[in-house]
């Protein structure tokens, strides 16, 4: 993995732009609490040159988001804390608080599993993208959140919950963190009432969680998906999240307590050494507790008529890249083991009738060994979790909606050069990559970030999802359909036979191959 040369911009003000890094939107008054809204008055005489704090979360994770990327950027270290971890980054054209008009904002919610990230990584620096939107005329204002993460963010049981403490702190630190932008952004040059939530991966299941939290009124008006929705990662059912806290305190020695002595224990515990104790692979995500999150939402629902409870009033920009499953494959390498046999047990579990049509759609073939058939496995993969929840959902949207697909492929070495990997459209669109690609390469990235900044202002980037209609636009540079090596094309057979198969169906083979 090969590294930049070029600065990434953590000052106050530059080329145009101005920084205000670190604010604290919430305060916690234990590692556990809910997070409690903090007011924001004096804009002229707080110091914001420094970046806040991160959330806890494993070592080194921002080098191994770079090597998602296959290509890494100077960064500094990132220092943590568990209480102290909730604040933002906002960056907006250096007259914005001058201007004759308030600019809209959009609000980045970091992917990362639910498990990593920081508003202080360099990929994630808003810059860029803020002074492209001067240049073109349309400006915006970028604001970066922070939130909890692991067990922090996502630990819940009953027994927590009987104790006073709620399920999803992770998703809440994100609903205070916009209700916070709603409230304070005109202080910044910003419009209160053009809030667009954009969000990648589990940022992107994220905002629309944010929608559901909100009771259909969240605070902003439009949101973006960049590959990730409920449908690509489901909420944990509560009888897994009891199980999940049961393993955690067993791990940490607290079983044989009583309930309010393993509570305090747990709450008492330093969060470092918390962390350190707990083995790689729990699955600390947002949970079904009844209060955030009511319901899993299915293809079947989406599909339906029933569609009461989707907004009517809020806009959507969604997509996929096309292989995301990149992240599968490293994440699961351990899977490929094997990998051949299980996915065709599965497919005969869940819909026998169609398993050798769907090997064949796939160009899978059972004499094949498991190194051949792991790729393809990852292409079903990424059919069934990001292209067909984005058509999903941009079909079945109330209001106005945009789908385009990020065909890109990776340009930088490494094992998935070729391919539009996870996390490529978040190197592209924040243009923060742009002195290591060519000339056609950059400008895909110019035109992908123009879109989305036109989304921002209110704007038709593309032709919109109409019924009977689902026009889909695809970013692909020049020099990208040279370098592509995925050849796997399947976009003209997924939709018909996923429909045959049934979509949920499909949909579980992929959670049950993940998950034994």
């Amino acid at each position: 993995m090969a590294s930049t040369n070029h600065p990434v911009s953590s000052s106050l003000q530059g080329d145009g732009v101005k920084q205000w890094l670190g604010i604290k939107y919430a305060a916690l008054q234990h590692k556990f609490a809910e997070a409690q809204l903090c007011e924001y008055t004096d804009i002229k005489t707080s110091d914001h040159s420094n970046h806040g704090l991160s959330a806890i979360s494993p070592p080194n994770a921002c080098e191994y988001e770079f090597d998602l990327i296959q290509k890494s950027l100077p960064a500094p270290k990132f220092p943590e804390s568990d209480t102290e971890c909730l604040n933002l980054n906002i960056t907006a054209p250096a007259d914005a608080l001058h201007g004759s008009s308030a600019l809209p904002v959009f609000v980045f919610i970091h992917g990362g599993g639910y498990l990593i990230g920081s508003n202080a990584w360099p990929q994630y620096d808003h810059a860029r993208i803020v002074t492209l939107s001067q240049e073109l005329g349309i400006p915006v204002i970028g604001v970066g959140i922070n939130y909890r993460l692991g067990p922090f963010g996502f630990l819940t049981s009953k027994e927590l919950q009987d104790h006073g403490y709620s399920a999803n702190n992770g998703l809440k630190d994100q609903q205070v963190a916009l209700i916070w932008i709603k409230k304070h952004i005109a202080l910044f040059g910003g419009d209160p009432n053009r809030i667009t939530c954009m969000g990648e991966s589990a940022g992107a299941v994220s905002t629309i969680h944010q929608i559901q939290l909100g009771a259909g009124m969240p605070s902003f008006s439009q949101f973006i998906s960049l590959s990730g929705s409920p449908l690509m990662m489901r909420p944990l059912p509560s009888f897994v999240a009891n199980d999940v806290y049961q393993t955690v305190t067993a791990i940490l020695g607290l079983q044989y307590l009583s309930a309010a002595e393993r509570v305090a224990a747990l709450s008492s515990m330093p969060a470092a050494e918390l962390l350190m104790k707990l083995p790689p692979g729990l699955p600390f995500l947002p949970v079904l507790d009844e209060r955030t999150i009511k319901k899993e939402t299915s293809f079947a629902e989406l599909a339906s008529d029933n569609k009461t409870k989707l907004p009517e009033n809020i806009k959507m920009l969604i997509g996929s890249c096309d292989m995301d499953a990149s992240i599968f494959g490293i994440m699961f390498s351990s899977k490929q083991t094997g990998c051949l046999k299980r996915f065709i047990e599965l497919l005969d579990e869940f819909a026998s009738q169609y398993t050798s049509e769907i090997l064949r759609a796939y160009h899978i073939t059972p004499e094949m060994n498991d190194s051949e058939a792991w790729p393809l496995i990852l292409h079903f993969a990424n059919d069934i979790s990001f292209h067909a929840p984005a058509s999903a959902y941009a079909s079945a949207w109330k209001s106005t909606a945009y789908q385009y697909r990020f065909k890109e492929p990776n340009p930088w070495e490494g094992p998935w050069k070729g391919y539009a990997t996870h996390v490529l459209d978040v190197a592209y669109l924040f243009l923060n990559y742009t002195e290591d690609m060519s000339k056609s390469q950059a400008k895909l990235a110019v035109e992908f970030a123009t879109d989305v900044i036109h989304f921002i202002n209110g704007k038709a980037p593309f032709q919109k999802v109409e019924q009977g209609s689902n026009f889909t636009k695809e970013y692909i540079s020049e020099d990208g359909k040279t370098l592509s090596r995925d050849k796997q094309g399947n976009d003209t057979v997924w939709p018909e036979l996923f429909s045959r198969a049934g979509y949920d169906a499909m949909s579980g083979v992929w959670a049950k191959f993940l998950s034994s």
